[in-house]
């Protein structure tokens, strides 16, 4: 088995901003070069390492893999996310790019990256994705037909800024703690394991992008419904990979943040090693430590950071910060989210009010809200945004927004053969001490009544065009299949 070696400087690829290269038109060279080599690797079959189905079922699969192949690999809600989607997607990029180049292509291709942060339209799905044909004439492998996605994101709607909001992941200042940290809990691999274990850029835009693209009603099994929501059949869809490239420069952004913002030191997680495929088909392994610098290591910057000085690493299993949190305020009943609004008030009894009201003034307390034993069936395909004391206008409620909530893969977690902590019930946590922080500055943080409100993240049409546009959407909504929280909790750390 080989093992990937470092890149020399002067081979360094560039990842672009895709909808800065579609700026004048959608099939702009690098986009263009993406589509042909899909198509080309949708030809080659499945038994084939380097085929657009194996590739897919190394994340995800309903089939059975052939002898010795990898599959249904992805790590998530752990520390791991960040590294082995990295190694996931460097592999891919190169298979494509060895496939671009035998068809003539840019020889210096690299994946794009979407980032839907941005204002309109790039919180649009990029327009060589809604594109049914290419400039020859013949089907576009990068646009999917409702419902591989949501017929509304088709037709050029706007994600939801709760939807793409990194503000929240970027503004954690520890990869792993306090929960859920930036990059996940310390836990050893896992396919899927506990909301609870995820990295607050895993919850928030990670698993809100893969939600959103598909929608409600979409997760129907065996690849026939909605692509971006069922982990066994995400990266099959085109748009995956620039998701995913998105995610791994916020990686590099956020450490570029410095700080205290540092990857983990831990020799469990720099000594995990993963198994991949490369552009031959020969099998090939990384481990973290290979992957800590995507310049000096892999051979790749994005546009907008073109190098990465890392910050000084603390010594070696630093301990961890904080004692455990203090539970100063709970609901008394469960709360169904059917797919409309639903909001909780939360009163602290007496002997607590004075702690919470402390913990949202300037100082080392932090303000949790926990969503304890979340239920589902399956993905409902909605994201709910997650407000504390959101104002009754529109304006400005994204200061309010504390996170969201966004089952992506539920259903493999409800697999009692998956392995994994805490089935049946989940958890989200979510810092909401900036908010609290802020509501106390307004003289609005009354530990005696605090709401905690869930809204679903809406599609919005283009600008200029609310009365006008269409979704897609030929029929009135039904309610959502539920999601079962049996507790909304406030605690202080």
């Amino acid at each position: 088995m080989a093992v990937s070696g470092s890149q020399p400087a002067s081979s360094l690829f560039v990842r672009r901003d895709i909808w800065e290269l579609e700026k004048n038109e959608a099939f702009d060279p690098i986009t263009l070069a993406y589509a042909k080599a899909v198509k080309v690797m949708q030809a080659r079959a499945a038994t084939d390492p380097t085929s657009w189905t194996f590739q897919g079922a190394i994340h995800g699969a309903y089939a059975a893999p052939p002898p010795g192949a990898g599959w249904n690999q992805c790590q998530h809600q752990g520390w791991f996310f960040l590294p082995w989607h990295r190694m996931y997607v460097y592999y891919l990029e190169r298979i494509v790019r060895a496939a671009v180049k035998a068809a003539g292509g840019p020889a210096d291709f690299a994946l794009p990256y979407w980032n839907y942060s941005k204002p309109f339209p790039a919180n649009t799905l990029p327009i060589g994705f809604r594109t049914t044909t290419l400039p020859d004439g013949t089907a576009n492998p990068l646009s999917l037909a409702s419902p591989k996605r949501l017929q509304a994101i088709m037709n050029g709607g706007q994600l939801s800024a709760t939807v793409t909001n990194i503000s929240i992941a970027m503004g954690k200042t520890s990869f792993t703690t306090p929960a859920p940290g930036f990059g996940g809990g310390k836990v050893g691999p896992q396919h899927f394991g506990n909301f609870n274990d995820s990295g607050a850029l895993e919850l928030t835009p990670h698993n809100t992008i893969h939600v959103a693209l598909c929608g409600q009603g979409s997760l129907v099994g065996q690849c026939r419904g909605g692509f971006m929501i069922d982990p066994n059949c995400a990266a099959l869809d085109p748009i995956f990979w620039l998701h995913h490239a998105n995610i791994d420069r916020l990686w590099n952004n956020w450490l570029a943040l410095g700080g205290t913002r540092v990857n983990p030191p831990d020799s469990s997680w720099k000594n995990a090693s993963f198994a991949f495929y490369d552009e031959n088909g020969t099998k090939v392994t990384l481990t973290g430590s290979q992957v800590l610098d995507s310049a000096t290591q892999l051979g790749y910057v994005y546009d907008d950071v073109a190098s990465l000085k890392m910050a000084s690493l603390p010594p070696e299993d630093a301990p961890e910060p904080g004692g455990p949190p203090e539970l100063v305020a709970a609901t008394q009943e469960p709360v169904r989210l059917m797919g409309g609004p639903a909001a909780v008030t939360i009163s602290a009894p007496d002997e607590t009010q004075e702690l919470l009201r402390t913990a949202a003034a300037p100082g080392p307390e932090r303000v949790l809200v926990t969503i304890d034993d979340i239920k589902a069936d399956i993905n409902p395909g909605v994201v709910y945004a997650v407000f504390l004391n959101a104002p009754g206008d529109d304006g400005d409620r994204l200061k309010y927004h504390i996170g969201n909530i966004a089952l992506f893969g539920i259903e493999k977690m409800n697999d009692a053969d998956e392995r994994h902590d805490g089935a049946p019930g989940f958890q989200h946590v979510f810092d909401a001490t900036e908010v609290a922080g802020r509501l106390a500055e307004e003289g609005r943080w009354d530990p005696s009544a605090v709401t905690v409100t869930f809204e679903p993240a809406e599609v919005l049409p283009p600008p200029g065009e609310e009365d006008t546009w269409d979704s897609g959407e030929s029929r009135k909504k039904s309610a959502a299949p539920p999601i079962e929280i049996g507790r909304v909790s406030i605690l202080v750390a």
